[in-house]
């Protein structure tokens, strides 16, 4: 199986680096631009399946993807962004200057500290997880899929695929509109590529 990673094109909260966890803001021109170019990307490829976040920046990107309904397309949940709590709609260099200590707390041991009313890195990892368990279990090991997810929810992927603590998840950021691949063949995950954003240029 091989399943293509794809984070969601630009929105203003990206370009004002804004924390979005499960804010459901929009595409804004680039983020746009970006999701035309992937449309031009995956517009002769073979896809079995097509799984998608449910937050409205992941939906527009796909929407684009599939402008002719050519794709049966499968919301989840699981797939949205980490839950950012009271940090949403902050900006980085507000939280870098009035909340530097939890950012380091953070930064240390994502996987187990709840940002205030939001989520754990960890529990993002466990959720996104068991839906890529479920997608090997279900489907054909043949079987091509696509996936239109977030930040975070690859990075954490990223992370347990190649065996890496979730503090280690800065590694595995990815940017707006990129491509990562992972295939899963004789039970083991793999990444194959990740961050891939020539089709932007």
């Amino acid at each position: 199986m091989k399943i293509i990673l794809v984070r969601h094109c630009e929105t203003e909260w990206n370009k004002e680096e804004r924390c979005q966890g499960i804010s459901d803001t929009e595409l804004n021109s680039t983020g746009f631009k970006q999701a035309e170019l992937l449309k031009e990307y995956f517009l002769n490829q073979k896809i079995d399946f097509v799984f998608s976040s449910n937050l409205k920046r992941a939906q527009q990107t796909l929407d684009k993807i599939n402008f002719d309904n050519r794709f049966k397309v499968n919301y989840s949940e699981d797939l949205r962004e980490m839950n950012q709590g009271d940090f949403e709609g902050l900006s980085l260099s507000h939280l870098r200057k009035e909340y530097s200590e939890e950012l380091k707390i953070w930064r240390e041991n994502p996987e187990e500290f709840r940002l205030p009313n939001g989520e754990t890195l960890g529990e993002v990892q466990e959720r996104v997880w068991l839906f890529m368990k479920n997608l090997v279990n279900n489907y054909s090991m043949s079987s091509k899929v696509l996936v239109v997810t977030h930040n975070l929810v690859i990075a954490c992927l990223l992370c347990m695929i190649e065996g890496k603590q979730l503090k280690f998840f800065s590694n595995y950021t990815t940017d707006s509109g990129a491509i990562s691949i992972v295939s899963f063949k004789d039970n083991i995950f793999s990444g194959e590529l990740i961050n891939f954003t020539e089709h932007l240029r």
